[in-house]
């Protein structure tokens, strides 16, 4: 099962990315299928209510947030994690926010009795009760939050992804109360069939991710610097060939890392090297 709202086009680009390109006969059809050995259909639904639907076996693996398995309670497995959001390539966090003014600095700053709006009422209830030790009146809210504060609420506990809409809603955060991130889950009771689907499907989704935070370079190197431009390899590489006077070698680099690299290979001696963009990186 995969999400819709926020998380619905970042995850139908990482399938696609994946290989795991999910085909529907409509942009809002609910149903839909993906080529790939064990999985027979696919169904679209809200992140709140995957966690229960997996949990109860209704569908066999599913892809939601880490707040809404927390809030629901449900019993499932989390197969494998993924950082991202609808605008960024990160998770995104829980957070207890107030109007701008408000003279609390921190949570315990609150008074005993606050009005807390939010759509996470269980996860807010363990915040206050269980980590804060105080007494707050939770208001179940579902929807529109941040335009509880002021009337229905003296603070609320949401999510932000870049703190915009508190911001244009004249809050601040004052506390992180849980960071996010996308999880793929199956039953604590699924079988060793769906297990092993769930596994794969991870690892395709893992390599696609992981191609986007990385490079190959394709190295020329003459043979009489070759020792020295080795040393700057990372620890895994590979050998293309070459002839007496010229190496060829290959190598991946984390994107960040990929200018450094560049420059300490030619410093060493290096004629040559080509940056390739790659579709996935899979690491067994």
């Amino acid at each position: 099962m995969l999400p819709t709202g926020s998380l619905h086009e970042p995850t139908l680009r990482l399938f696609d990315a994946a290989g795991l390109t999910v085909h529907r006969q409509a942009s809002r059809a609910l149903r839909a299928h993906v080529d790939f050995p064990g999985i027979e259909r696919v169904v679209f639904g809200k992140p709140r209510e995957i966690p229960g639907l997996v949990a109860d076996g209704v569908v066999d693996l599913g892809l939601t947030g880490t707040d809404w398995i927390e809030e629901s309670g449900a019993k499932v497995e989390v197969v494998h994690e993924f950082q991202y959001s609808k605008t960024t390539s990160a998770g995104w966090r829980v957070v207890l926010a107030v109007p701008v003014d408000h003279p609390a600095r921190t949570a315990a700053d609150l008074p005993a009795g606050v009005r807390v709006a939010s759509e996470y009422p269980a996860i807010a209830r363990r915040y206050f009760e269980e980590e804060l030790g105080q007494e707050a009146r939770i208001v179940h809210s579902h929807g529109s939050t941040e335009a509880k504060v002021p009337d229905l609420a003296d603070a609320v506990l949401e999510i932000v992804e870049t703190g915009d809409t508190l911001r244009h809603n004249d809050l601040r955060e004052l506390v992180v109360v849980r960071r996010c991130a996308v999880q793929l889950v199956v039953a604590t009771q699924a079988d060793p069939v769906v297990r092993a689907t769930a596994e794969k499907v991870a690892l395709l989704l893992k390599g696609a991710r992981a191609a986007t935070e990385h490079a190959l370079l394709t190295v020329v190197a003459p043979a009489d610097c070759w020792d020295r431009v080795r040393q700057e390899l990372p620890r895994y590489w590979w050998l293309l060939g070459g002839d007496p006077e010229t190496v060829v070698a290959q190598a991946t680099y984390e994107l960040r890392g990929v200018a450094e690299a560049i420059t300490r290979l030619t410093q060493a001696g290096a004629v040559q090297v080509v940056e390739t963009p790659m579709r996935k990186l899979v690491t067994a």
